[in-house]
């Protein structure tokens, strides 16, 4: 699982596009902010490459967001 990923969160039904993943969590796109676990999560779609990194781009733009912050390291790295 990856930035702009779909995944399924099993307790609740819900899908969400992946924000981030780190490590046994994941942070979805979307309000309220938040975690989950990743083994919570069951992967429905997978990106592109293209698709990914324009998401990056955008959460990069977020100012005091965990996500923001953690796409401006990813694009840092890039």
């Amino acid at each position: 699982m990856r930035t702009g990923d779909t995944v399924l969160h099993k307790p609740t039904g819900e899908r969400w596009v992946v924000a981030f993943v780190d490590g046994p969590r994941l942070s979805w796109v979307g309000w309220p902010p938040g975690y989950a676990k990743t083994s919570d999560c069951e992967l429905v779609k997978e990106c592109g490459d293209d698709e990914s990194n324009a998401l990056l781009k955008r959460l990069a733009e977020m100012k005091d967001d965990a996500r923001g912050r953690w796409a401006r390291y990813q694009l840092e790295q890039d």
